[in-house]
């Protein structure tokens, strides 16, 4: 074999090789050259819209005469879980909530806590000094792509991050793609689709790094799905292959 055919073959195998790598670099999230650093959280509080479904707890010192917000206390606990639509309420498209005794309540637009005021000034014409806890029960999010776990997963509080609901798949494998995280979110029947890159560190401080109910989260693979290099030895190891490799043909 001609000593240049060799060597344009020898070049060509690391380019490839090394064209078709992932390093830690692709790997790690949040990148910064500082040890440490501090960043203001841009956090917007969740705003209720149709469709959610709430759950009403009251506690209070008065005897329990309307129990009826409190019922999944009395019931079947395991099955309230499995269909929470048992026990919560739901925000109807007029935007509206519709509580027993309470009435009709506009809950479409405001936040968990806001909504919290808003009921306990009606509670205290039936309870002594209440005390309202609301939760959306309903939050649901689904997570797919280049991750271990992917599937649904219901969320309890409903200030949730693009991490945690990644972890609850079981993390980004080595060929996801953390630049170009695509998430899809419907809100009144319209559907936006935006990307982060959770490997940036001002992801931190936007409002898109927290998530909604029904978000869909999809990880992309990388388009160069070859290597995956998570230490200096692998990077090693193909480089000696290759040497190896080029002076077994040499001198054949």
């Amino acid at each position: 074999m001609n000593r240049h055919i060799q060597l344009y073959f020898f070049v060509f195998f690391l380019l490839f090789v090394f064209s078709s790598c992932i390093t830690n670099w692709d790997l790690e999230y949040i990148q910064s050259n500082e040890e440490a650093y501090t960043v203001e959280q841009n956090k917007k509080d969740y705003r209720l819209q149709k469709g959610d479904l709430i759950s009403v707890q009251i506690s209070t010192t008065t005897e329990q005469q309307h129990d009826f917000f409190n019922k999944e206390n009395t019931s079947n606990s395991q099955l309230m879980l499995e269909n929470p639509y048992l026990y919560g309420y739901l925000i109807k498209e007029d935007g509206n909530l519709d509580l027993p005794s309470f009435g009709i309540i506009k809950a479409e637009g405001f936040t968990l806590r806001e909504l919290e005021n808003v009921i306990k000034q009606i509670a205290v014409s039936y309870f002594e000094q209440p005390v309202v806890k609301l939760n959306i029960v309903n939050f649901e999010v689904s997570v797919l792509g280049e991750v271990n776990n992917p599937g649904t997963f219901k969320i309890v509080h409903p200030e949730v991050n693009v991490l945690y609901a990644l972890s609850l798949a079981g993390d980004i494998t080595q060929f996801g793609n953390r630049r170009k995280i695509k998430i899809v979110r419907t809100k009144n029947s319209i559907s936006k689709v935006f990307y982060i890159n959770l490997t940036d560190n001002k992801i931190l401080t936007s409002s898109d790094f927290f998530l909604q109910p029904n978000d869909i989260i999809y990880v992309p693979p990388f388009t160069k799905k070859f290597y995956a290099f998570n230490n200096i030895t692998n990077v090693v190891s193909i480089a000696l292959s290759a040497v190896t490799l080029y002076l077994l043909i040499n001198n054949q």
